[in-house]
Formats: structure tokens, sequence, C-alpha cells
């Protein structure tokens, strides 16, 4: 998401920008999730497996990841001068290598604001297990 001259951002809009990554992790498209994921990318992934963009992107596009649907129970998102940090709760149903899951995670994400653009510089996934 690209933002105008005075750089002024809200949660609305990083509530949009989650939301359409949402979309695009559930569609499976590529072209927008390599527009959200940043260069820089490091994501941990709930085995905590250490991932960079090309890798979550090559999950996706190979199928080793395929969400179906995600719920979201609730999210938090602080905005800062350059980066917003967005934290929240879900359950994702799908597959994995081809076995089926359905598993409650918690996630946390940086975006970060370069040459007026919204990416993500960090992702970390984590099991909740109670």
């Amino acid at each position: 998401m690209t933002i105008g001259a005075d750089l002024t951002i809200t949660t609305t809009d990083i509530e949009q920008l989650e939301d359409n990554l949402q979309k695009a992790m559930l569609s499976g498209d590529i072209d927008a999730l390599n527009e959200y994921l940043d260069e820089s990318l490091v994501a941990i992934d709930p085995f905590g497996r250490r991932l960079d963009k090309q890798q979550n992107l090559d999950f996706h596009r190979s199928n080793i990841l395929k969400l179906d649907r995600i719920d979201r129970l609730d999210r938090s998102i602080r905005i800062m001068e350059n980066a917003a940090t967005v934290s929240w709760f879900g359950k994702l149903t799908g597959t994995y290598y081809g076995e089926g899951f359905s598993e409650k995670l918690a996630y946390s994400r940086v975006w970060s604001l370069r040459d007026g653009r919204w990416s993500l510089i960090l992702i970390h996934a984590t099991r909740i297990t109670m």
C-alpha cells in the first residue's frame, strides 16, 4: 500500500493491509503476497523454522501450505513513526504437506514503511496449546 505525501497512516489502513494479506493467503495470490512481503522478511513458522521471503512464497506457490479458512479472534495494532505492529490470535484451517490441519495460532507481524510503501519485515507464528 502506498500512501500520500504526508505519510499519514491509521490503524484502519493497517487493518486493510492485514485483511488484504489474509485474502491473498487464502486465495494463494502469489503476486499480492510478493507485494506485501519485504525483501528483508524474516518469518518464523509455528515449528520454529526461519523463512525468508522466497521460502515463504514457495510454501504458497507449491501448495505446501494451503489455507482454507482463517478465523481471527482478536487483533491489536500499534502505529509508530515508520512501522506498525500487529498481533492477533486465531484459528487456521487448511493443508500442510497434504495433511489437513486446524490450529489455534498467535501471530505477530511488523509492517515497515520504506520508500512510501508498507511491507512486512517480520512474521512470527506460535501454536496455542492451551
